[in-house]
């Protein structure tokens, strides 16, 4: 058996090395299928057994280590050189973007591969332009470069990175533009993703400028700007501000707020997505129309709109723009919501067809996490939470951490805290339960004692007598 040691196999042992567990699942590598797994502990059993080690077992899904210094051993007596075929397509597209030419001769003695492996490789590549209207052409003495659109060139870089965005990060981004970033969108509601795409907007920005290639026209934004607008704007200008002072470089504004006005959505924005009557209108019937097979007004729920509003502004935006929208969730985490799904699925077709944008499964479960919240705060508010009376004889300190107690475990609206002797003269009219620490207390109303730390037993009885736990 002749084994290509790849850097990617080095890194998935060192990995096992600093997990430092002695029994390895599937969830300690969450990126990787099963099969994936399965090769890569295949190559290290085949290593462990031409050094005469104990080998890994494996059971039940589930891969049990003996000895971690057999590992270290491994890692410093093999020659990992090898590249896979993704490392190599990533380094051959970093070289593109930092160099803006390639040649065959220097990646065949990088790769440590042949020209017609280094030609495939290549050939993968020309596919990938081809979906994005570029093409790999070769120029005289200077090597194989991409040809087509400024805009297109970027947004291809863009979009590839984001999918190989430990690559980027690793070996391409700009350190100095993270900081800046992060001020930037401190106390905005913004994703992780939002940030992501402007490091690498940021990082191809700067490399395809100081190779003399200026981006000339932007895509037909999206949105207007309101009147009266540069205070509100003052953010976004001071960012770029910072960059050009971080970076001895000329930096294109309107590209930078292009990407910025698409992305960062919020409630005061003064950025105006066209046709944002429509859009409201649109929103507004998906919302009804999903709320009324559930029984919920969830076009009435105006912090739903307002962030859901803003999120799909910007999912518009990226899809338009053809930027990958990733969801890292498990689409095996929400099968019991497979009805809920599939509803939100058909009415954002009219979204749709307004914007002729087409949402993937990543952007459904998205907005299914926007009205999945909706739809639990609603429900939360639609019961009917029993009104409490608290009887203690412990004092006034045992009956607040009663209180404290009740109130983080149940949904219950707790209207009076009063001792053994004030319950003789109290009024019950308004009292559906009583919840007590005295051993003999009689009433016609429905009363239960418990402990006033709230045991685990007396949490149970509590929910078997219908009190809804949180």
């Amino acid at each position: 058996m002749k084994l290509k040691l790849t850097k990617d196999d080095f890194d998935f042992i060192n990995t096992l090395i600093l997990l430092n567990k002695k029994k390895i699942t599937p969830l300690d590598f969450p990126s990787l299928k099963g099969s994936q797994i399965q090769y890569k502990f295949d190559k290290i059993n085949y290593l462990l057994k031409i050094t005469n080690k104990s080998i890994i077992k494996k059971r039940f899904n589930n891969f049990y280590i003996h000895n971690f210094s057999d590992l270290k051993n491994i890692t410093s007596n093999f020659d990992f050189t090898f590249f896979n075929k993704t490392q190599r397509l990533n380094i051959i597209i970093k070289k593109l973007l930092i160099d803006n030419y390639i040649s065959i001769g220097p990646l065949e003695e990088l790769f440590s591969q042949s020209k017609s492996s280094i030609k495939k490789d290549l050939k993968e590549l020309k596919e990938k332009l081809k979906e994005n209207s570029l093409n790999l052409i070769y120029k005289n003495r200077l090597g194989l470069t991409i040809e087509g659109s400024e805009n297109d060139i970027r947004f291809f870089f863009l979009s590839y990175f984001l999918k190989n965005f430990n690559f980027f990060f690793k070996n391409i981004n700009i350190r100095e533009s993270e900081y800046l970033i992060f001020n930037m969108l401190k106390g905005k509601n913004s994703s992780f993703e939002t940030s992501k795409i402007l490091s690498i907007v940021l990082s191809v920005q700067y490399y395809r400028i100081k190779n003399k290639l200026i981006l000339t026209k932007l895509k037909d934004p999206l949105f207007t700007i309101s009147n009266n607008s540069e205070y509100k704007l003052k953010t976004y200008y001071k960012f770029i501000d910072n960059i050009s002072n971080v970076f001895d470089n000329y930096y294109e504004k309107s590209s930078l707020l292009f990407f910025l006005f698409g992305l960062c959505y919020s409630g005061n924005n003064p950025i105006i997505l066209k046709k944002e009557e429509i859009f409201y209108s649109n929103l507004i019937n998906i919302l009804k129309n999903i709320g009324d097979d559930y029984n919920l007004n969830l076009h009435s729920d105006n912090y739903l709109i307002k962030t859901l509003g803003s999120h799909l502004k910007s999912a518009i935006f990226k899809i338009s723009n053809k930027i990958p929208i990733i969801n890292p969730c498990l689409q095996e985490g929400i099968v019991d919501y497979a009805d809920l799904i599939n509803k939100i699925k058909k009415e954002c077709k009219e979204l749709e067809n307004t914007f002729k944008i087409k949402f993937n499964d990543d952007e459904i479960i998205f907005i299914f996490f926007h009205i999945k919240s909706s739809m639990l705060r609603l429900e939360k508010n639609k019961i009917h939470k029993k009104n409490i009376l608290l009887v203690c004889n412990l004092g006034v300190g045992a009956s607040k951490v009663l209180k404290d107690q009740l109130s983080k475990n149940f949904l219950l609206n707790i209207i009076d805290e009063i001792s053994f002797y004030q319950f003789q003269v109290y009024n019950l009219e308004k009292v559906d339960f009583i919840i007590h620490t005295v051993d003999f207390l009689n009433s016609h109303i429905q009363s239960i004692k418990v402990n006033p730390l709230l045991t685990i037993k007396d949490v149970q009885t509590l929910e078997k007598l219908g009190f809804i736990k949180i």
